[in-house]
């Protein structure tokens, strides 16, 4: 029985140029510490009367997964899995603020019914007709992650025999400064904070695919060596060697309490083979993680990754990547790995 698991179309919306692959060749890199997405022609993709009453991110999530389903030839996928760690923000900032100025009176409906996390998920499953499996995540900055598990195990399980996952949240001014006082985003030197949404098609097949997923694991606070078995027990059953690594993408984003535990994990377990980065071409949020699987899947697909993603002194090897790990340290508390394999 074949318990293969594929990639087999990826799409973007972010500080990029939408629902392509410029980045690769003619990445645009941001100074600011706050930044807007860059928003496709979403007529293309929604109705217009519909979109009048969407949100930001409702309309970027339908206008990337809909792309995604477009893209791998699909209508109604079996199974519609979301990860949000703020959902539709700004939407639930508005209806909290109608509560207080009109005393609790008179508010209006469709702020309230699209403040839910769960109403990109449901949206999307009306808008492919979809009466299947359909479930939301929540889970700070492992969020994206666990949304792929869901859809693996269930795929390694033969419940499914394919998924829509995607990782969506937006941005506000107001609750970007919230958490710039805190320190997790807008600090000197740090990539820019933005909403993204990122989606992802898996499948059992193979052909037209852009890579195989291979494995992935979540760990809850691991230490060094913790991450280190891992590593090495997902590469040995998929038959390779830490040497047999093209590349680790990490998700520094110029914080230095982040990025620390990167730097600590890449120096002591990952010396010799080339790291690489993402967030200081995407930005960073809560499922920002995504963007690590839409752009290694396409870096594996297309056979280079960009010198501009390199990170440090080492040098990513373009030619012919094979295997690229994608490691997510999310405040140094939970840990995920991904493997993925060309092809």
């Amino acid at each position: 029985m074949n318990n293969s698991i594929y990639i087999q179309a990826a799409e973007q919306i972010s500080i990029q140029e939408p629902l392509c692959e410029q980045w690769m060749e003619k990445p645009y890199l941001s100074n600011e510490l706050f930044e807007k997405v860059k928003t496709p022609v979403f007529r293309d993709y929604i109705n217009a009367s519909d979109a009048r009453r969407m949100c930001s991110v409702m309309k970027c999530a339908l206008a990337s997964s809909l792309k995604v389903l477009q893209d791998a030839g699909v209508d109604k996928p079996d199974a519609i899995i979301t990860g949000t760690g703020v959902g539709s923000l700004d939407y639930t900032q508005r209806f909290l603020a109608d509560l207080h100025a009109n005393n609790e009176q008179m508010l209006k409906p469709t702020y309230f019914m699209q403040s839910t996390h769960n109403t990109i998920g449901s949206t999307l499953g009306i808008y492919t007709k979809n009466n299947g499996y359909n479930t939301t995540y929540s889970h700070n900055g492992i969020t994206f992650e666990e949304a792929v598990l869901d859809a693996w195990l269930q795929l390694r399980l033969n419940k499914i025999q394919n998924a829509l996952v995607g990782g969506h949240d937006e941005m506000t001014q107001s609750y970007f400064e919230a958490l710039q006082m805190t320190g997790y985003v807008g600090q000197e030197g740090m990539v820019p904070c933005c909403g993204m949404s990122g989606a992802i098609f898996l499948s059992k097949e193979c052909e037209t695919a852009l890579c195989e997923l291979a494995g992935i694991e979540i760990m809850d606070k691991p230490s060094h060596e913790a991450i280190k078995t891992a590593t090495i027990s997902m590469l040995e059953r998929n038959g390779l060697s830490v040497n047999d690594l093209s590349a680790i993408m990490t998700g520094v984003n110029g914080n230095s309490t982040n990025d620390k535990h990167y730097n600590n994990i890449t120096e002591s377990l990952f010396k010799e083979t080339p790291t690489i980065r993402y967030k200081h071409l995407f930005g960073e949020n809560f499922t920002s993680s995504a963007m690590s699987v839409y752009s290694a899947a396409h870096c594996l697909a297309k056979g280079f990754i960009p010198r501009h993603m390199a990170y440090g002194n080492t040098e990513p090897k373009h030619d012919e990547p094979r295997n690229i790990l994608l490691l997510n340290y999310a405040g140094g508390r939970e840990c995920s790995l991904i493997l993925l394999k060309r092809c």
